[in-house]
């Protein structure tokens, strides 16, 4: 067994993918609170990461996890300043990140874990390095329900965290069958990382839904049709009834309750990244045991009453498919008749 700790150097900026990073379903509906540099770190090493850094800790050859490191030509390319302004710049994002914390919650089942995203993160003559942290590897991998291919040159041109974040949350949603379904103004409130690690607003004037519209929905849009390159790629449309441009506010009442975001991608006639999207849309990776569960309650509640009833396990897996934390294949669809069987069984929804 290897008690040393391999290091991923990345020398030159050619190193890393010309279009895009991998980012996980997990990684983005997460509770993550960053700031527009920190979300270009976390994007740097997203981009550098592959599973097969990680073949022998999996297989338990090495004991530590790999490291990251990236040399100042890197840095300067990829944060578009200066080697002057590495350090000063670098230095503050490399703290904050280091003691940032990633949140998976589910309230309804009241289940919640609280992550550090790394283990440590360090600036020396001219090369960062990161240590991510090891218990989240199957998140960063993208190993359980499905990724977003992030366009890294759109992504860093961006200069707001809420833009940024949202444009990663579209991304998502890029391949022809997936749908990003209405979000309530809670599960908003936790995406685009408001929430404490109590499920507290983090600012008081987020209550108020015309102010979180404002600042995290409306502005982001006009950033991004802003940004020539993601202009290029992306469509907002407006909602007919409302008049809102890029999402459509659903009301209880005269209260905003919920927001489907309109919004459609362009089709690309580049050869070359269609070919890359394609390489990684095929990349084979193993199921993590939560989604294993949600498959297995899946195949229960379509053979309604044949298999019996759901185990706890298996319900608590099945909702955090519906509340959008996991996502199952495209032939394992939530349909009306999945939805009637549900019913027939008493699934608290």
């Amino acid at each position: 067994m290897n008690s040393s700790r391999q290091n991923i150097t990345t020398e030159f900026y050619k190193e890393l993918p010309q279009n895009f990073f991998k980012k996980s379903h997990e990684l983005i509906f997460s509770r993550l609170d960053l700031t527009a540099r920190e979300h270009d770190m976390l994007a740097l090493f997203l981009s550098r990461l592959h599973k097969d850094h990680w073949s022998d800790y999996q297989a338990g050859k090495d004991v530590l996890a790999p490291q990251y490191t990236f040399h100042s030509d890197v840095l300067k390319d990829w944060f578009g300043i200066s080697s002057k302004q590495l350090y000063p710049t670098l230095k503050p994002v490399a703290e904050r990140l280091s003691g940032r914390k990633i949140g998976l919650s589910n309230d309804e089942v009241e289940m919640f874990d609280f992550l550090p995203l790394f283990a440590r993160v360090t600036y020396k003559s001219g090369s960062l390095s990161i240590v991510p942290n090891a218990e989240l590897m199957t998140a960063y991998l993208a190993q359980s329900a499905g990724h977003a291919q992030v366009n890294h040159k759109s992504f860093r041109a961006l200069k707001s965290e809420h833009s940024k974040r949202l444009y990663a949350i579209l991304s998502r949603f890029k391949s022809p069958g997936t749908k990003l379904h209405p979000q309530s103004i809670t599960q908003l409130h936790g995406l685009f990382g408001l929430l404490d690690e109590r499920g507290k607003l983090s600012k008081k004037s987020y209550t108020n839904n015309k102010v979180f519209i404002e600042r995290c929905i409306r502005k982001p849009i006009t950033e991004m049709m802003q940004c020539p390159e993601i202009f290029s790629e992306l469509e907002f449309l407006i909602d007919e009834k409302s008049g809102s441009y890029g999402y459509r506010p659903i009301q209880r009442g005269r209260k905003i309750i919920q927001l489907e975001f309109l919004f459609r991608w362009k089709v690309s006639d580049n050869k070359g990244e269609a070919a890359y999207r394609k390489k990684l849309e095929e990349e084979l990776v193993p199921d993590n045991p939560m989604l294993i569960l949600a498959k297995d309650a899946y195949h229960v509640v379509m053979s309604y009453p044949l298999k019996g009833e759901l185990t706890a396990h298996q319900a608590l897996a099945l909702k955090t498919v519906l509340e959008g934390i996991l996502l199952l294949p495209e032939d394992m669809p939530f349909n009306s008749s999945f939805m009637a069987r549900l019913k027939k069984m008493d699934f608290d929804l």
